[in-house]
């Protein structure tokens, strides 16, 4: 049974509201303590926001702790920029005859969004020009336990244009573990509980996009991250996960860009990390004041995701060069301009960086020094990123062969598998299991 959404953000503040404070267990001696009883009621909301337990103001302003998000699968590159910790995944599978399939579910709207999994549950979205749906799945059976229909958002355009590769719904959502988050092709983005009840919505503004909008979601404690790069418009902004209320918003004047936000801890600060054609930009997640930018990325069509690790930030694009940046000086520390990462975003694991390039290239690379280690081709070209689990790379093209690699210095092809349709969506890697979204069909590969 489909539901449709329209605005329904939650404007109130009960940290502010005297009448909830003594309802919530704080007993009024005199109108002298009130101000104390309120400091201490929103000091106490404030470090249940930091816990991830749920406030004396209820469940809205609960968030998962840090151990729950990495035993699930948040957001596009899941709680660690591709890295699982799943193990007992299966080396031989094929989705045409069966092997190594617990489950296939066909999605009955396309979408290149890949699959989140949260506590047993998988969430993705489809579209096409008049619907949208946010669809909630059964992780042990692959029953799609509720849909829900998005629509009448104040502001909304009646039509966009998107391209083949894109659709309109090619944004991976992303989850705090109390909500989930889902945006589409038109501008369009809501919050819903984990039983596909909705929370807020709103439009983020009419997009115009020579492919079409398709920058993914990210959630980093409190907020909802969204990179908004269009033709007509830019801003990147943080979001209150509970009510959508805006908390800070950049404007950004960089063209249309299909990446995602990057968020990393550099000496002490958290930074937001974005990249568009021309330009990477670091923004301060407190306030979203920029900190540094770097012009590495002219002329390319930025879909890969910037990935950070021991004082280098890694970003790439079609047309531009696969650059190492030292975010202390803000210099190209290393750079390659022939095997790189397009759409996909590269691994970054023990000091090495995998990247799976448009044409069918997969190469490895010294993080630090720039080294090309290992270099291959196959038919196909990668969209899907990489991602590590159980020591091993494993690596989709887009026919949707699996490529499973032993990670290392040396290219070691250990198995490769195959899904029976076409894929560009990254897995989400769980337990020990795979959860793949084909061109029709989402796939648990496992025991």
């Amino acid at each position: 049974m489909k539901k449709e959404i329209g605005l329904q953000s939650l404007s109130h503040n009960h940290s502010s509201d005297p009448e909830l404070v003594r309802m919530s267990g704080f007993p009024r001696r005199s109108d002298a303590f009130l101000g104390l009883e309120i400091l201490l009621a929103v000091l106490a909301f404030l470090v249940h926001l930091g816990t991830g337990s749920p406030s004396a103001y209820g469940e809205e302003y609960r968030i998962a702790s840090e151990s729950d998000r990495l035993k699930n699968w948040p957001n596009l590159l899941g709680p660690a920029a591709s890295v699982s910790s799943a193990t007992g995944l299966l080396m031989n599978w094929d989705g045409e005859t069966g092997e190594g399939i617990k489950w296939k579910t066909w999605i009955p709207l396309a979408g290149y969004s890949s699959p989140i999994y949260w506590d047993g549950k998988l969430y993705l979205t489809g579209a096409n020009a008049s619907t949208r749906v946010v669809y909630g799945i059964d992780a042990e059976s692959g029953e799609i336990i509720w849909e829900r229909q998005v629509k009448a958002i104040p502001g909304s355009p009646s039509g966009v244009r998107v391209g083949e590769d894109t659709g309109y719904a090619a944004s991976t959502m992303a989850t705090d573990g109390v909500r989930v988050f889902a945006s589409f092709a038109n501008g369009d983005l809501v919050a819903l509980d984990l039983e596909g009840q909705p929370i807020w919505s709103k439009h983020l503004g009419n997009p115009e996009n020579l492919y079409g909008h398709a920058s993914s979601l990210v959630t980093h404690g409190d907020d909802l991250l969204i990179q908004y790069d269009q033709d007509n418009l830019g801003y990147v902004a943080a979001l209150d996960v509970a009510t959508g209320a805006e908390r800070w918003k950049t404007e950004r004047d960089f063209g249309a860009s299909w990446s995602m936000p990057l968020v990393a801890s550099i000496d002490g600060r958290e930074e937001v990390i974005l990249a568009a054609e021309p330009m990477v930009v670091s923004y301060d997640l407190s306030s979203g004041e920029e900190i540094w930018r770097l012009e590495c990325l002219k002329y390319g069509e930025v879909t890969s995701v910037p990935v950070y690790a021991d004082g280098l930030v890694y970003v790439s694009a079609d047309s531009a060069n696969l650059s190492a940046i030292d975010v202390k000086t803000q210099e190209i520390v290393w750079e390659s301009a022939f095997l790189k990462s397009g759409v996909s975003t590269p691994l970054l694991h023990e000091g090495l960086l995998y990247c799976g390039a448009d044409d069918g290239a997969f190469v490895c690379y010294d993080a630090k020094t720039g080294e090309e280690l290992w270099a291959e081709f196959a038919n196909y070209g990668f969209y899907a990123s990489p991602v590590y689990a159980d020591g091993n790379v494993h690596l989709l093209d887009r026919s949707g062969k699996m490529f499973i690699l032993k990670a290392g210095r040396e290219l070691k092809i250990i198995g490769e598998a195959t899904l029976g349709e076409e894929a560009s969506s990254t897995p989400a890697v769980v337990g020990n299991s795979f959860y793949i979204r084909g061109l029709n069909h989402l796939f648990r590969i496992g025991p």
